[in-house]
């Protein structure tokens, strides 16, 4: 199976600043995006969901969106931080997708320092026309150097990693099951849960119920299958669990406000538009 950049991830960001404060008090603070703060220097006591986690010199603090935190520190320090809003399959927070802990300690602070003031230094040329693309690749590569850490150790929550982790297995068959019908019934009962708590719990970490996400998950797949096949309509609804060409067309337009038909049609001209000029440089 293939996969397209666009189908996958989403990436804005907001801001990319060096902090240094004598002290710092933030209670019951909300961002509509993430914040990935790396401690320069200092000692911070954060809370997050009623639990409280103590990040030191060369640990990154990561403030999911839209959820509450307290940040307490009572010594000098010196954070790097980067807001950003990243978003799988166009509206599942990464850090859903991709659980880590609220503190991570960091393998190589030397050089995650040094690709923060690669950023840092690309944010600040707002003349240059490469700034954005360079700015998303730039902070992809310090979140990078954060999952890496994570794997090495990071202070994640043992309930956190069961719930998250579990869940993933779900995605997982979902996807292989794409042409098959699926009911939250079923899925629910693979864990042996409740379907109402299973729900309830699958909302609270990817935002979308189990069905929903069903769905989503069917007409990304119907998206890459027109871009990289010559499979017909009806064939494409078939493969993707639609019950007829009509009902791919019909949850197609009212998810992406176009036709699969003419959405295959812009992808072909686009591809026309793009190779020759490919061509013409070569």
């Amino acid at each position: 199976m293939s996969y397209s950049v666009s189908d996958q991830l989403k990436i804005t960001l907001f801001d990319v600043k060096k902090i240094q404060y004598k002290s710092r008090v933030i209670f019951d603070y909300v961002q509509s995006c993430c914040t990935v703060a790396y401690i320069k220097k200092g000692e911070v006591s954060t809370t997050f969901e009623g639990k409280e986690y103590i990040a030191k010199t060369g640990d990154v603090m990561i403030h999911r969106p839209d959820l509450p935190f307290n940040v307490i520190s009572k010594t000098d320090g010196i954070h790097y931080l980067f807001n950003i809003d990243l978003k799988v399959m166009e509206e599942v927070d990464f850090f859903s997708f991709y659980p880590m802990g609220k503190v991570v300690t960091i393998r190589n602070p030397e050089l995650y320092e040094k690709k923060f003031d690669e950023l840092r230094s690309m944010w600040l040329q707002e003349g240059n026309d490469y700034r954005s693309v360079q700015c998303s690749f730039l902070a992809l590569s310090l979140l990078h150097e954060i999952i890496e850490s994570s794997k090495l150790g990071g202070k994640r929550s043992p309930n956190e990693f069961y719930i998250t982790d579990r869940f993933n297995n779900v995605l997982h068959y979902i996807e292989s099951r794409l042409n098959e019908n699926i009911t939250r019934d079923e899925l629910a009962q693979i864990y042996h849960m409740n379907p109402v708590y299973f729900s309830r719990v699958f909302k609270e970490i990817y935002g979308l119920t189990p069905m929903k996400m069903v769905k989503k998950l069917r007409l990304m797949h119907a998206k890459r299958l027109l871009e990289t096949t010559d499979d017909t309509i009806e064939q494409i609804a078939q493969k993707c669990g639609f019950c007829d060409s009509p009902h791919l067309n019909h949850t197609f337009r009212g998810s992406f406000n176009t036709s699969p038909s003419e959405y295959r049609k812009s992808i072909k001209s686009t591809k026309k538009g793009v190779i020759p000029t490919l061509l013409d440089h070569s």
